[in-house]
């Protein structure tokens, strides 16, 4: 079985609905999405998804909303909050239905709603729509999602058996450091740094203690940065240190901590990199994902060129077999 974990759509109910509750910012990112997936049909239509899948020999695919029309991204009334989330679970089941459960919808939550609704719509989207978790994004209008006032969230997740799935996005305030926003390169550099930033703070805010059971996905292989980089972060938090530095011991080794993650294989095809997380953290916290429809010729290069490079790392097939599909399989609890 090989299951693309982490993908983007677009639902076109959630389109019209969004669109509906008017004002000239969200009108104007209706209108980017329109023409976003005018180039990229499959962005939008799930049967056009689904004769991909079939076409690369993928079986199942996690579709997430695209991450600029995110419920926690976009500038709207905190009274329309929850209407947004419903319509894009709404919109995520109705591709579910309409690929015949190919396309595995993992929905929103309004992170500024919780107490309005959020929590109520998280138990609606798992339980009667048959979502398979939520993706956040790596902050709220500038709130780190380990914030006190979200952990309700993690505690619903955890109560209701499902991966919380973590897209990174811009830092809320990013005029301290304008350098970063020529070339792309808040894009390219600065959303694997925000992943780091916020996977962390859920290792050293105690949230992964105070939940082991908590499932998260993190994607771009934890920004590319946590395998690469994991000597640092275990020689500089180091237990003589954490006292001083975290204001805490950790219960846990860094090792078991980060090691809870699930680092997925978005990292523009690059072996080395899939290779370093696999000697760092082994398969059985490794998933395929392709990051779909973005990427050459609208994502169908990555959906033809990953699996390969997966398969090609020079790792014992059980391990292959572990990242392809049976990972996912389990979180995802695909039957």
């Amino acid at each position: 079985m090989i299951v693309d974990a982490f993908t983007h759509i677009v639902p076109a109910s959630y389109l019209e609905k969004l669109s509906a509750l008017g004002g000239a910012a969200i009108k104007e990112k209706v209108e980017k999405a329109l023409g976003f997936v005018k180039g990229r049909p499959h962005a939008i239509d799930p049967v056009r998804r689904v004769a991909l899948l079939k076409k690369y020999g993928i079986d199942y695919q996690g579709i997430t909303l695209m991450h600029n029309l995110d419920v926690n991204v976009l500038s709207v009334a905190r009274s329309k909050l929850l209407k947004v989330a419903q319509a894009t679970n709404d919109g995520l089941a109705g591709l579910m239905e309409q690929s015949k459960g190919k396309l595995l919808g993992v929905g929103a939550v309004p992170m500024l709603a919780l107490g309005d609704g959020g929590l109520k719509e998280m138990e609606r989207a798992i339980k009667g729509l048959g979502l398979k978790g939520f993706c956040l994004p790596s902050n709220i209008f500038g709130k780190p999602i380990d914030a006190p006032e979200f952990g309700i969230f993690w505690a619903k997740a955890v109560e209701l058996g499902v991966p919380v799935f973590i897209h990174p996005t811009n830092p809320q305030d990013p005029s301290s450091r304008p350098y970063e926003n020529q070339y792309d390169m808040t894009h390219v550099f600065g959303w694997p740094f925000e992943t780091v930033l916020m996977l962390s703070r859920l290792v050293f805010s105690g949230i992964m203690e105070k939940y082991p059971t908590l499932n998260v996905v993190s994607h771009h292989l934890g920004g590319g940065m946590v395998p690469f980089l994991f000597g640092r972060i275990e020689e500089s938090y180091i237990a003589e240190n954490q006292e001083r530095v975290l204001g805490r011991k950790l219960s846990k080794s860094l090792k078991d901590l980060y090691g809870r993650f699930y680092y997925d294989t978005a990292v523009g095809g690059n072996a080395s990199a899939v290779k370093c997380c696999y000697d760092v953290f082994g398969a059985d916290r490794m998933l395929l994902c392709t990051d779909s429809p973005h990427g050459p010729k609208g994502g169908e290069v990555r959906l033809e060129s990953y699996p390969r490079i997966v398969r090609e790392c020079g790792i014992p097939k059980a391990a292959v077999d572990k990242i392809l599909g049976g990972n996912a399989q389990k979180l995802l609890k695909i039957k």
